[in-house]
């Protein structure tokens, strides 16, 4: 499991770890220098020229003292060092001064505004021009040197970041350019903007190098993120039965959008549920199971009755309320009663889609804090839901993913999961973000799925074992997990909804 750090947090501990230790950023600066040499070598040989491109700043320092490593490692590498103009930080005038004795093995040229052409003999690159300290595009040298890269097919090795990136968003200040890394060497804990935003999209393989500092002198507050082996379900007891894994009442559907319904149900029963029972229209009903056809249907009137709902409500164990449940009136008065029912009740429950848009009318109730979730209400919005929620532009909730979802559980109660390419995820018990998915489930029904394994793994939490945020990130991390299988059998432009479902087994 990781866990991440803002730039600001991790410059902070930096500094209180030298200033307690009397420990010096040369020695830091070493330190991240060997772990970025460390990514360097798979693309190195003996009589290969390495390419380094730095900055003024400690970022430039890390690259300086990787070229040097490098260069004591193989005896024939030849080095090419294109530096930014400008006054150097200190460690990095005295890195500079370090490789200057390896004398006629390295070319140091300085790049004014005009940057050199990328030597054509150069196997790799490092990327040392700016750090998780930028918070302006690239310009000048600096963007001409990105531009040049991009435009190559040289390896690259990012110091900390891809410069051009912000550590924080995972976005371009004002959309500027980013270099493209295959590999992101960052230190001591992962930035947050590695993973959120375009962050996956221009850090390729991100490793983390120890820098030495004890956790003691780390206070940050982080996200959790979940690798492959740390997705563990308890097995299934053998005097088990269905009620074990809970009985999940789906209020989802209409005649609109009657896969929803399916899909949703569909996905809960393979990711476990023992029971799922999908309240939907009498028009619809025969459809949705012919998708699901091992869930159970509640047929409704076109005007529902709150009677004929709340006796289901009163034997569930876990709702799935929203998915493709349209915008009609009926339906928004059965999500006012949904939220009046929800607030005041234990029953842990999945909003989703149509759910999360009936709420947003209801916000005035929720700032006053008349009305709130607890904490086993789980909301999915997507960042469009999201702004509705906050009453924020999208552009806002896409550049401050983390902000918002916090805001989200502030003004809403209960958790969340503010979906995207990277979801992030907030619970009483802790933050995440789920970074496993693929491009290929940008499609309809993947919100649907993920409502379904979420409910499953709400109405199985006691036998599972799992609560509270581990219980969001194991949902996410096997919706994504579910999708990237499924991508390997139909690639990435064939992928259906159903084909995730089939995944998660």
């Amino acid at each position: 499991m990781l866990y991440t750090i803002t730039p600001s947090a991790m410059k902070r501990i930096e500094q209180r770890f030298m200033e307690e230790t009397k420990t010096e950023s040369l020695t830091l600066m070493e330190r991240a220098a060997g772990h970025v040499a460390d990514a360097c070598m798979p693309y190195l040989w003996h009589g290969a020229k390495l390419l380094a491109l730095c900055g003024t700043g400690n970022n430039g320092g890390d690259g300086l003292a990787a070229a040097r490593i490098l260069l004591s490692r193989y005896e024939t590498l030849q080095c090419v060092v294109y530096q930014l103009a400008g006054q150097q930080s200190p460690e990095t005038a005295e890195q500079t001064d370090r490789l200057r004795a390896y004398g006629n093995r390295v070319e140091f040229v300085t790049v004014g505004e005009t940057a050199p052409t990328i030597p054509a003999d150069c196997v790799c690159a490092i990327d040392a021009l700016l750090g998780t300290g930028l918070s302006r595009p690239l310009s000048g040298a600096a963007l001409a040197l990105a531009e040049e890269l991009n435009a190559g097919d040289l390896p690259v090795v990012a110091v900390d970041i891809p410069s051009g990136l912000d550590g924080e968003t995972g976005y371009a200040p004002q959309g500027g350019t980013v270099v493209q890394a295959d590999v992101t060497v960052t230190f001591h804990r992962p930035k947050n903007g590695l993973y959120l935003g375009d962050g996956p999209d221009f850090c390729g393989e991100i490793t983390v190098g120890d820098l030495g500092i004890p956790a003691g002198y780390d206070d940050a507050r982080g996200f959790l993120v979940m690798e492959a082996e740390d997705v563990i379900r308890s097995p299934r007891r053998k005097n088990t039965h269905k009620g074990s894994y809970g009985k999940l009442l789906a209020i989802t559907g209409s005649f609109a959008m009657p896969g929803a319904a399916g899909i949703s149900a569909l996905a809960a029963l393979r990711a476990g549920a023992g029971m799922v029972t999908v309240a939907c229209p009498r028009s619809i009903a025969q459809t949705v199971l012919s998708i699901c056809p091992c869930a159970t249907s509640l047929p409704l009137p076109d005007e529902t009755p709150w009677s004929v709902l709340e006796p289901a409500l009163l034997k569930a164990d876990v709702l799935i309320a929203g998915c493709g449940l349209g915008k009609s009136h009926a339906v928004s008065r059965l999500i006012e009663r949904l939220i009046q029912y929800l607030c005041s009740r234990d029953l842990p429950a999945v909003l989703d889609a149509d759910a999360l848009n009936g709420l947003a009318k209801y916000q005035d109730e929720f700032l006053s804090q008349s009305l709130r979730f607890p904490d086993g209400v789980v909301l999915t919005p997507h960042l469009g839901e999201a702004a509705r929620l906050l009453r924020w532009p999208t552009e806002q909730v896409k550049l401050e993913q983390a902000r918002a979802a916090r805001e989200l559980r502030a003004r809403y109660g209960g958790s969340i999961v503010l979906k995207s390419a990277t979801s992030v995820l907030i619970a009483q018990d802790g933050e995440a973000i789920s970074r496993f998915g693929t491009p290929a489930m940008a499609k309809a029904g993947s919100g649907d799925t993920l409502a379904g394994i979420l409910g499953a793994l709400l109405a199985g939490r006691e036998a599972y074992g799992l609560h509270g945020i581990r219980l969001l990130q194991t949902a996410c991390a096997l919706h994504g997990l579910a999708g990237e299988a499924a991508a390997k059998e139909y690639g990435e432009h064939g992928v259906l909804a159903t084909d995730v479902c089939d995944f998660i087994r």
